[in-house]
């Protein structure tokens, strides 16, 4: 049997990445050597291997990492998930990717020594969802609503009354992830995502209003990538090519959103049971999530150190956060600055 046969497409591609990686630095390739071995970087993700990953998936199925040297590994997160940010602190997986901004904001406040270097969402996909016969369009309209959620998710709710003068008038009902509470009236609103609920709900002939929190006064960056520092020291010239290759792959996927949703289906989340129909509409609805008139100006996966000191750190000092670091501590730009090398797309 050929040699090249018995290697997967993905197994070849970092093979042969390793002999012809280049780093655009400048528009400039730099050749790696062929007795180079690939950087393998793993990367924890927050949730299973759904469509929130596309751009990951092609990536690595275009060979994008490859042609960086770097040989990724991508853990599965879920449910019983403890927090992402214990896994990457104690060595387990060198790149983490945090649901929220505010948990890498309380780890830097407690000692951690984390790096948030990109996000890949600019507005994070968790809204408020509202029957479209009953819909809360604005705060006001949450007065004396039954608002379900996770646990936990008061604080949000909480703050997005303070942000906006409102008494905290409302009850708040511990629900799961599923819409069924919303479905069933047993809540007037329910906080869940934009990719998930609302798709599920107008599968089932029920029209809703979404309302992001960002538009309430709680905006936040999410699915930040994040590492330790000392990682980011050791390793930079690698999670530089990382980086690179994963705003390709982000870029491919705003080009062509039927590609990762049949990655996500048929190979990284094969054994979910996703249906490609449904990734594919989860997708149309995070890219542009993905998109800002940031990334319009710098590219993908950027972050703003002053939008994080000015309306990210407004809304959590009205969830109650006191101790909230200096920027600059713990938020890295000069990666995304050396990845893109003063363009702001990498894909020609």
């Amino acid at each position: 049997m050929d040699f090249l046969s018995t290697l997967s497409r993905r197994e070849f591609l970092w093979r042969s990445g390793a002999v012809t990686a280049s780093l655009a630095v400048a528009g400039l390739p730099r050749v790696v050597s062929a007795q180079a071995k690939p950087a393998t970087v793993t990367t924890q993700f927050n949730w299973i291997k759904t469509i929130d990953f596309a751009g990951f998936y092609i990536a690595d199925s275009k060979g994008y990492y490859a042609q960086e040297g770097v040989k990724p590994q991508f853990l599965a997160g879920g449910p019983n998930l403890q927090g992402v940010e214990p896994i990457v602190a104690g060595g387990s997986a060198d790149i983490g990717i945090t649901t929220l901004l505010t948990s890498i904001v309380d780890g830097v406040a407690q000692g951690s020594d984390f790096v948030v270097f990109a996000t890949v969402f600019q507005t994070s996909p968790l809204v408020l969802v509202s029957k479209a016969d009953n819909p809360a369009r604005s705060a006001r309209d949450l007065v004396g609503k039954k608002i379900g959620g996770p646990q936990g998710r008061q604080r949000e709710i909480d703050a997005v009354f303070t942000i906006n003068n409102l008494p905290k008038s409302y009850t708040f009902v511990p629900v799961g992830f599923g819409p069924e509470p919303l479905a069933k009236g047993d809540v007037d609103v329910l906080s869940a995502y934009a990719t998930d609920v609302p798709l599920k709900l107008a599968r089932q002939g029920i029209q809703t209003v979404q309302t992001s929190y960002k538009d309430l006064g709680l905006p936040t960056y999410s699915n930040a990538l994040f590492c330790t520092r000392k990682y980011a020291e050791k390793n930079r010239e690698a999670l530089i090519g990382y980086l690179r290759a994963t705003i390709k792959g982000w870029e491919m996927n705003a080009r062509d959103p039927k590609l990762g949703a049949r990655l996500t289906v048929e190979d990284y989340g094969a054994n979910l049971g996703l249906k490609f129909d449904e990734e594919l509409q989860k997708n149309e609805v995070q890219i542009p999530l993905t998109q800002s008139e940031l990334t319009k100006q710098k590219g993908l996966l950027w972050v703003d150190r002053d939008y994080i000191a000015g309306p990210i750190y407004t809304g959590l000092r009205a969830i109650g956060r006191t101790n909230l670091p200096p920027v600059e501590k713990f938020v890295d730009t000069s990666l995304l600055a050396e990845a893109y090398g003063g363009k702001t797309s990498l894909l020609s």
